[in-house]
């Protein structure tokens, strides 16, 4: 009897390791897969609509992306979650994933208890959509928001408007404590661009709590491969001492032109976006690469974002735009994707 207690007290010990090592194995593998994304919006064409969504839910498909990364409208009609469940839910059926960024309204720095909208904002966001999505980004470019101006590095503290960073580090901090309060399971991502790496420091300082640190990059900052700081050190390097997990969540190449009106060089387009997917594969602290974006965003004829689409869009007198032909860059980008699944 006692040699049946023993053996199958093995038996529950062995199933025991058994488990935990598949565990940590998937979670491992989970952790280190490589994730390709892109932003969609849902009025890039003037007026959302579910037919010209499921175009463009094609067109993503076809590339082989499986994240789709939107920014939620605090304005939606007639309620923010009545706009946009329509979209998620349609976009997870189709077997998408979602990269959610949320922003604040009105803008951070007009915000009077900016802790209190970011918690309120992640935490009613993510218990809605608890399970459904797993990374959400808080605020776009947080620190160039901190920054004195446009013309500082962002390499130093000195840098950062003291007021401007109160802002928006508690905003931050209440966004990253509503959604874990309310989905624990849920990615948080900070991003920023070019070398406004100091602001990072400074969050870390301040207990701010996020998974993954995410950066832009466009053409005309040259190759993110190349790029040396002031003291020297290549920034990729630079943010890796950060010890998180990195995505590059915007990059394109810059639209010609004055404001970038006369749209994309297709050539340009798609070497820099070579350039920089095949960068970013062979870094091991880089674990995702998304495009902003997949169409352009037309009849504004004035923004500088019009024409940052690997898809064309060709806009109408009565402004709704119609989707034109993918570029080089779409052909470009599939390939490495197919030759590189996630």
């Amino acid at each position: 009897m006692k040699k049946f207690i023993w053996f199958m007290l093995f038996l529950v010990i062995l199933a025991g390791i058994g488990y935990g090592a598949y565990y940590f194995w998937n979670k491992n593998k989970e952790d280190n897969k490589f994730l390709w994304g892109i932003t969609v919006r849902p009025h890039a064409l003037g007026r959302y609509s579910a037919k010209v969504w499921d175009r463009q839910l094609k067109l993503v498909k076809d590339l082989g992306v499986q994240y789709i990364r939107l920014t939620w409208q605090n304005d939606g009609w007639p309620t923010p979650f009545e706009f946009h469940d329509p979209i998620i839910d349609r976009t997870k059926k189709q077997g998408f994933e979602i990269y959610l960024v949320l922003e604040a309204l009105p803008h951070v720095l007009e915000q009077k208890d900016p802790y209190m909208d970011g918690y309120n904002n992640g935490f009613q966001i993510a218990s809605h959509y608890k399970g459904k999505i797993k990374y959400y980004q808080l605020l776009n470019e947080a620190a160039s928001t901190a920054l004195k101006g446009g013309e500082y590095s962002g390499e130093s503290e000195s840098d950062y408007d003291p007021d401007k960073y109160a802002k928006v580090r508690d905003w931050l901090k209440g966004a990253s404590e509503g959604i874990s309060k309310a989905d624990p399971k849920a990615k948080k991502i900070i991003n920023d661009q070019w070398t406004h790496y100091a602001f990072f420091d400074m969050i870390a300082r301040d207990g701010i709590d996020y998974d993954i640190l995410g950066w832009d990059w466009f053409s005309d900052m040259g190759l993110m491969s190349e790029k040396t700081l002031s003291d020297g050190e290549k920034i990729l390097m630079k943010l890796e001492k950060f010890d998180k997990p990195i995505f590059l969540v915007e990059v394109n190449a810059r639209p010609e032109g004055v404001n970038g009106q006369k749209g994309q060089d297709e050539e340009k387009q798609a070497e820099f976006i070579k350039n920089m997917a095949e960068y970013a594969l062979g870094q091991k602290s880089i674990k995702g690469f998304f495009i902003l974006e997949l169409i352009d965003v037309t009849n504004s004829g004035r923004g500088y974002t019009d024409y940052y689409g690997i898809v064309s869009a060709v806009a109408k007198k009565n402004g709704v735009g119609v989707i034109g032909k993918p570029r080089k860059a779409f052909e470009v980008l599939k390939e490495i994707i197919k030759n590189n699944p996630s």
